[in-house]
């Protein structure tokens, strides 16, 4: 036994006792568990990467002796030191402090509103208000204007589109335009690539293409005048929506669903970049769609109408306010991605493995009390726009690209001889795509019959950018056929009258160079800038960032740019995103939706250390990325250099992760008969993910896989491993995985069939004394007696089996009213249950598989080891087991769980370990746990509608009748709610060889989906009116009830206990729905697979697959 391990246990031990010792009642307060585990865990963190070290020290004094004087030396990486601290003590107060302190700091670096601007501002008020189409009153939702007006209410013109650009730092330099180098010059001495070097920090091109979307979103120089911005100064994706009423329209479709229209976007300049763009550009149009989609039949306000009204101002109005939203949902989706991914890459965090994140959004006050401001608004500057000039950072890939373009656009001609003029001509020849964006199209790819990109060819290009490795920043490093734009763009900042390098290292609070040497070490570039400027204070900003010394990568460097961009970067990400009131202020569930805002948050355990870019891969193109591929987790870095990182940093990371290039998933064929889907649900060709996914569950447990199990490789599940969509594959010896299921799928059956010799009389009353019981004690009244409530979802269905589970079988030590020393709550008993269940049955989202199998592995390792305990005390036969004693100090002296374990280790002991055993009972029970309870509540719910009334009524009756037949007949009502309202409306399964179904036929390796919902409506079975209820339907012709015969959905347990839980429920006193929303399942249907499906909305906003709550009223009297 390890010291790790005994460590590990002994943590969890006092967490344990802490657990029994917490209060029953909470009165609303979130229970805390596993403080000490946590507190332990962090400590050991800080020692293994220190958050300060000595060597710091010196950082720290530099700036308490120049930071109000001289500025500091950026040269001792004091920002990326505080970022490292923040980090690495990101639990804690200290850490909130400082962040608080720095993004104040950060904020204030930039006047708000500007002083300056090159052009007179325009007038600060402005009358257009959006209006509700059907009543011409101002609408109540927050919205984004398409302009970028009315963002500050106080100055409604600020940061609109068509500004002109704010002036940062007012130039007191008076070295005349005629007295500077020659741009061209400047470029071919300081600025042309003379060799392609790897990014050292393992950057993608990706992340290059994403921030052409950034730089794209809030600069556009207007060609006729240099002074304005035809960009709004915000972060509202205007790239994919427009800057004007009229670029918006043409992207809309209008039709009351509030949805763009297919792959398109508004911003031709988008054309002219590296594909990858466009590519990323387009995922996003998608996710609009998506959207606007799950805005409309989530339908949280219940005032939209799906299909959309036929009324033409009533389907504007809807369209609108869905458009909006989703609106507002997707630009909160490209800020995350900004904050998480973008800003996440520049500072190395998820390289370094940190889900920590610059929180610039968060509601503070400062030290005198008052609020730190946000929402106020924004105008970008000129200094900023030439800071993200970032061409040297172009791949070899993106280069050759780039030459072909401009082959094109120039007939061959030679770069150093392309001037500005020839450019501006092929610019109007080339660059002025067709009106309407459905027809655009970039890297030649094509659209189909519905306007879409065909999605491998959008797969395709991603991932090529992803393995695609960026050059370094740095002086010399911009491509050759570069040169014209680089000219113009040095014109362009001579024309603006913009500061100096050292003036805008002032401005920044930064220490001013004193020499050349000091700004770039290398002596030829230095040298080069010496002879071209003279004087270190007459370099120009623009010059000066490109041709700048670089970082190193290390703790809080990723993206490596010049000492200045780096410094600059994070202010103005802080300046764009705290100044957006769409943001900040109004980024509320209110405005988003519930859903909408949960949705566009990033899930720090979702594998990618706090990226949202891995959702949006996920989401928009699920046949090109598979679960747990680095290419989706780690998009902008290069996969090859993040695996050599991480097998240094971290190795016991490695192998959860797929480093090789995704491949597209094989065909899918949908089956919607009942003969069909009853074949592919009991051919045993087909085979499901369940299996593999429950031994993923279970395995972290099992000290080492017996060796009896890596000598035969079964054909069927190596193709499953290798091809079904559903399966989280975690790499293993490639023997282990499918023996290793077949040994575990083999204990789970006999353990099953020690809990089918119980007895089935016990079962009846077990359940009938505790669905009593739990109404009995969770009911509460409100003013007016006689009459009472209950969560009959939450607090008795969800909770029966657990209890079960817990008295009968696995001995957990639950915390109730009859054992108020449990560890464990039944609410968050009832949700770990859910996330296994999730994982296991229902895993169909590639987006929540890596967060749902951690997540399942960590509860499973709690629940088993106190199965563990019980078993190995009842193992060994000693009367003393410390383990199993702490146990029962938290359990029940009525629990009878050891009478039943006592039956598995007499049976099995000696064939199997007793951390299999554990396992075995675990698989047997706990993960369909939630499939039960789901079923049950869809039939409860479907027999408290009005049209169920007689229905109803005739279940209570039976419930009350002795007649021995009375149970089954109550069965028939169950398996008739199913069959029209299923649990779970299709699965998936892969062929593990060429199968005939029908007239169809699978191969190998491809996937079947199976429509529950389709079958059970089948008019070949159930007749002309298959929608319509019949409850004399004998078994063996009723419908598909469940998706598999195995652990509390198997028939003898489901049949025998369901009736008489369904009869207690129904034969309350006037028994009817609670009031409103209250009483029913807060739930949607949305299309998939060409289905209906049943979705469940939590009290978070939080899209569920089992239903979460649903009050019932019944009386007493």
């Amino acid at each position: 036994m390890s010291l790790r391990y005994l460590r590990e246990r002994i943590i969890k031990r006092v967490d344990f006792i802490a657990d029994s010792r917490a209060p029953l009642d909470t009165d609303g307060a979130r229970p805390q568990s596993h403080i000490f585990e946590k507190t332990v865990t962090e400590i050991h963190e800080l020692i293994v990467k220190p958050a300060f070290q000595l060597s710091d020290l010196g950082a720290y004094w530099d700036a308490i002796q120049n930071l109000s004087t001289v500025g500091l030396d950026d040269r001792k990486l004091l920002l990326e030191k505080v970022l490292v601290l923040m980090s690495r003590l990101q639990h804690t107060e200290v850490s909130l402090k400082v962040q608080q302190f720095v993004i104040n700091l950060l904020y204030k670096d930039l006047p708000h509103p500007p002083s300056s601007y090159l052009a007179l501002s325009p007038s600060s008020t402005l009358n257009e208000i959006l209006e509700d189409p059907s009543t011409h009153a101002p609408v109540k939702y927050a919205y984004r204007a398409a302009d970028g007006s009315n963002y500050n209410p106080l100055s409604p013109t600020l940061g609109k589109a068509g500004s002109p650009y704010a002036r940062s730092v007012p130039s007191a330099n008076f070295v005349p335009n005629s007295a500077l180098p020659d741009p061209g010059l400047v470029f071919d001495t300081l600025l042309r690539r003379q060799k392609f070097v790897p990014h050292s920090g393992g950057i993608s091109s990706l992340f290059f293409a994403f921030a052409d979307l950034v730089i794209h979103s809030i600069f556009n120089t207007n060609h006729s005048d240099w002074s304005i911005n035809d960009a709004s100064s915000y972060l509202d994706l205007s790239v994919l929506y427009g800057s004007s009423e009229s670029q918006v329209n043409s992207v809309r479709r209008k039709d009351g669903t509030g949805k763009l229209f297919d792959d398109v976007f508004a911003d031709s300049r988008l054309l002219f970049m590296p594909p990858a763009s466009c590519a990323l550009l387009i995922l996003l149009n998608r996710n609009h769609n998506y959207i606007a989609e799950k805005i409309l039949n989530i339908n949280e306000n219940g005032n939209f109408s799906s299909p959309p009204p036929e009324d033409k101002k009533l389907q504007l109005a809807q369209d609108d306010e869905i458009f909006h939203r989703a609106r507002l949902v997707n630009c909160g989706y490209f800020m995350h991605i900004i904050l998480g991914d973008y800003v996440g890459a520049i500072l190395g965090l998820a390289r370094d493995e940190s889900d920590w994140r610059l929180d610039p959004l968060m509601t503070m006050r400062d030290i005198g009390h008052e609020f730190v401001p946000q929402g106020e608004g924004n105008v970008v500057s000129i200094e900023f726009n030439l800071l993200y000039r970032w061409h040297a950072t172009l791949s070899a890939q993106d280069e050759t690209w780039t030459e072909g373009e401009f082959n094109k656009f120039f007939k061959g001609k030679n770069p150093n001889d392309v001037t500005v003029k020839d450019f501006k001509n092929a610019a109007h020849e080339f660059m002025i795509p067709p009106k309407d964006p459905r027809v655009w199209t970039f890297k030649d790819l094509k659209r189909d019959g519905k306007g879409r990109f065909n999605d491998a060819d959008l797969a395709k290009i991603l991932q090529d950018a992803t393995e695609w490795r960026a050059r370094e920043f740095g002086a010399r490093g911009t491509p050759e056929v570069l040169r014209v734009i680089e000219i113009m763009g040095m014109k362009q900042a001579r024309s603006w009258g913009t500061c100096s390098l050292n003036e805008f290292r002032k401005f920044l609070g930064l220490k001013p160079y004193k020499t050349f040497e000091e700004w770039n070490p290398d002596r030829e570039i230095h040298t080069a800038a010496a002879a071209l400027y003279r004087d270190i204070d007459n370099l120009e900003l623009h010059v000066g960032l490109q041709a700048e010394q670089t970082k190193e990568p290390g703790p809080g460097a990723g993206l490596c740019p010049g000492y200045t961009i780096s410094r600059a970067i994070l202010a103005d990400a802080v300046c764009l995103t705290r100044g957006d009131r769409f943001l900040t202020v109004d980024f509320t569930p209110f405005n988003l939706t519930s859903w909408g805002y949960q949705d566009c948050q990033y899930d720090k355990k979702d594998g990618s250390f706090g990226g949202l870019l891995t959702k949006l891969l996920f989401r928009t193109l699920p046949e090109h990325y598979q679960r747990g591929s680095a290419y989706a987790h780690f998009p902008f870095l290069d996969p090859v250099y993040m695996r050599e990182n991480l097998a240094k940093t971290n190795p016991s990371l490695v192998d959860k992760y797929i480093w090789t290039r995704p491949r597209q998933e094989s065909p899918t064929l949908t089956f919607d008969t009942f003969v069909g889907v009853k074949e592919v649900l009991k051919e045993p060709h087909f085979v499901s993910a369940y299996d593999h996914r429950l031994y993923n569950v279970v395995k972290p447990f099992l000290p080492k896989t017996r060796p009896s199990a890596f000598t035969t490789v079964s054909k069927r599940m190596t193709i499953i491993k290798k091809s079904t969509p559903t399966t989280a594959v975690t790499p293993t010896k490639e023997n282990e995985l499918p023996e290793a299921i077949r040994y575990l799928h083999e204990g789970v059956s006999q353990v099953s069939s020690l809990i089918h010799r119980e007895s089935t009389t016990d079962w009846v009353t077990f359940f009938s004394k505790t669905t009593e019981d739990l109404i009995k004690a969770k009911a509460f009244e409100p003013v007016s007696k006689g009459v009472k409530y209950v969560d009959i979802v939450k607090d008795v269905i969800n909770i029966l089996p657990i209890l079960w589970i817990s008295q009968n079988i696995a001995g957990l030590p639950l915390k109730t009213s009859t054992n108020p020393s449990g560890a464990w709550y039944e609410q968050g008993t009832s949700d770990k249950f859910a996330v296994i269940a999730s994982y296991v049955y229902l895993n169909f989202d590639p987006v929540n598989d890596w967060r749902l199998r951690e997540s399942s592995q960590r509860y499973s390792d709690e629940i088993l080891s106190v199965i563990h305990a019980h078993i190995e005390k009842l193992s060994s036969g000693s009367k003393l087991s410390i383990p199993d004693a702490l146990n029962h100090l938290s359990i029940d002296a009525s629990n009878k769980s050891h009478d039943f374990l006592k039956k598995v280790v007499d049976a099995n002991g000696k064939k199997y370990t007793t951390h299999e055993l554990a396992t075995q009972v675990f698989s047997a029970t706990i993960p369909t746990a939630p499939l039960y309870s789901q079923a049950i509540a869809k039939v409860v719910d479907f027999y408290l509608s009005k049209e169920q009334a007689v229905a109803r009524q005739e279940i209570v009756n039976l419930a009350a009748s002795k007649e021995k037949d009375a149970p089954g007949r109550i069965l028939a009502y169950v398996r008739e709610a199913l069959r029209l309202n299923p649990a779970v409306a299709g699965v998936y399964r892969t062929a593990a060889q060429d199968v005939l179904v029908g007239s169809k036929r699978v191969n190998a390796t491809e996937h079947a989906f199976a429509s529950i919902v389709k079958a059970n409506l089948d008019p070949e079975v159930f007749g002309s009116h298959p929608s319509v209820a019949s409850y004399t339907r004998p078994a063996d012709k009723a419908g598909i009830t469940t998706i598999g015969d195995f652990g509390l959905l198997s028939p003898i347990f489901f049949d025998t206990t369901v009736p008489v839980i369904l009869g207690k429920i129904l034969s309350l006193k006037n028994l009817k729905p609670a009031p409103g929303k209250s009483g029913s399942l807060l739930s949607f249907k949305e299309n998939w697979n060409g289905i209906p499906r049943t979705q469940y909305i939590n009290t978070e906003g939080i899209v569920e697959p089992f239903p979460d709550s649903l009050l019932v009223e019944f009386t007493t009297a």
